[in-house]
């Protein structure tokens, strides 16, 4: 009896957490919520998609890429890109690129992105 009524109490408080279940706690990382689209690079001109600097009458370009110089695109998009191009959130790269969350990829210390990425330290 005297192991029966710990058991028993243990067993309701494992029953409530799991019926009540834990509570989700909020995001600490200041990225995209789940489900909105990922930050886009604009092809025209380098820049985030949807930002003021994006498509900015007058912003002086790139002479080796044809890109707004210092976008987060300059110089990182492939010769020709047509389309936007898709930030991957968890690490900064073009999403989908061979460097696209590389395990040996250095960690920038401002925003914890892959260094020298086109999302370090360009997207929240």
């Amino acid at each position: 009896m005297k192991i029966l009524i710990p058991l028993l109490l243990a067993s309701v408080l494992v029953g409530g957490f799991v019926i009540v279940g834990c509570e989700e706690q909020p995001a600490t990382k200041t990225g995209p919520k789940a489900g909105t689209a990922p930050p886009k690079i604009c092809a025209s001109c380098g820049q985030i998609k949807g930002t003021a600097d994006c498509c900015k009458p007058g912003a002086t370009k790139c002479e080796k890429c044809g890109l707004v110089k210092g976008s987060p695109g300059c110089c990182k998009l492939p010769k020709g890109t047509k389309k936007d191009v898709a930030l991957c959130v968890k690490c900064g790269q073009i999403k989908g690129s061979d460097d696209c969350c590389k395990a040996d990829a250095t960690k920038c210390e401002k925003c914890g992105l892959a260094e020298g990425s086109p999302g370090c330290c360009k997207i929240k």
